[in-house]
């Protein structure tokens, strides 16, 4: 058994040690080790008022190695700063999370992911469009991100689950309380379909209200791109929609009609800039702009391409429609790969980008 992973879920479970004091006392002593072995040596300045004498007797009735392997166990794991491990969208932020408790997996690297947020309130308008984007994104291969919250959250989460995609919800308590237990169903789902349960609260944590905010600011920071399905203008979809910008990701919502309530917020965050959703494929050529962004060539039709330009015509076609002619002549590739190529070519000047992810070619090749 890794002895350092051990004394690092000690100190992550410290009651009343946040990860800024976690971080002041690894740069003062170290190591969590030299952290639980300097205990009767720590400057008590670190702490509330008792703060310290609380340390230590929490200390004095856990045993470190026992502990940890009661943690495996129980199917949980534990990924801390100090590791490889630690997802690299999250190393962006300001202020990362000292540590993420998983039970299934963590968040594939090398996914493109989209955060698909809402009204937990919602109407059957905003569950069929949540079940329609969360499950065409899924299907392409784009892992849905929520906090499998009742209504559009968890819809999305679902539906991502049925289209046998990868989802991960990132909880408000610790990884072992499912949050709403009307969601337990779905809580085992999505672990038993490549997907992850996450939370940055030690397990026993009961779901608090002060503990989401920074819920929401992990699932922000775990996306690509953050999609509002349906939220009211004074919405608590508003924190995760302030932490994403504040993290330099893109909005986009969902339009709704002027005289629902339910759609105010989306209605006026596209007035304020925010990307229209119109169907699936907006997302997915979002995600393949954002990829030639972060310096991935794109690839022209010879080694390494697709060939997508060969189906292109001087009349608009849909990249669905693309897809599905060069499925049909036996050209295997999926939907974001195929949107990647398109957006390269747009930017050679070789083709446009017309109606959303509608294409169409500018010259003869």
């Amino acid at each position: 058994m890794e002895m350092d992973k051990a004394y690092r879920y000690w100190l992550h479970s410290l009651p009343g040690v946040g990860d800024r004091t976690i971080e002041k006392l690894l740069k003062e002593f170290g190591s969590a080790e030299q952290v639980y072995r300097a205990m009767n040596y720590l400057p008590s300045t670190m702490f509330k008022k008792n703060g310290l004498e609380g340390i230590k007797t929490f200390s004095k009735t856990w045993e470190v190695e026992r502990e940890y392997e009661n943690l495996l166990q129980r199917g949980i794991s534990f990924c801390t700063l100090e590791e490889e491990g630690y997802p690299a969208r999250l190393r962006k932020l300001i202020h990362p999370p000292y540590a993420l408790y998983c039970m299934g997996h963590m968040p594939k690297e090398e996914c493109h992911s989209i955060a698909i947020i809402g009204a937990r309130e919602c109407s059957e308008y905003g569950k069929y469009m949540a079940r329609a984007f969360a499950g065409k994104i899924a299907e392409a291969g784009v892992s849905v991100i929520s906090g499998m919250a009742r209504g559009i959250d968890g819809i999305s989460q679902r539906a991502a689950v049925e289209k046998k995609g990868r989802t991960y919800a990132v909880l408000g308590s610790g990884v072992d309380i499912c949050y709403p237990a009307s969601n337990q169903r779905l809580y085992q789902d999505i672990q038993d379909t490549d997907g992850g349960i996450l939370s940055p609260f030690p397990p026993g944590t009961p779901p608090n209200k002060i503990q989401f905010p920074e819920r929401n600011r992990i699932v922000a920071g775990l996306s690509d791109l953050i999609l509002v399905v349906e939220a009211r203008a004074k919405s608590g979809t508003w924190i995760t929609v302030d932490m994403a910008l504040e993290q330099g990701k893109n909005i986009y919502a969902v339009p709704g009609r002027l005289t629902d309530r339910l759609s105010d917020g989306c209605n006026l965050l596209i007035r304020q800039g925010a990307g229209i959703a119109l169907a699936p494929e907006d997302i997915l050529a979002e995600l393949a702009v954002l990829t030639n962004r972060e310096g991935i060539k794109s690839r022209k039709e010879s080694k390494g391409s697709v060939g997508a330009a060969r189906f292109l015509d001087f009349y608009p076609k849909s990249a669905e429609k693309l897809l599905k002619e060069m499925t049909k002549a036996g050209i295997v590739v999926e939907l974001p790969e195929l949107l990647a190529e398109l957006i390269g070519l747009c930017v050679e000047g070789e083709a446009k980008q017309v109606a959303g992810s509608h294409f169409v070619k500018v010259h003869e090749r």
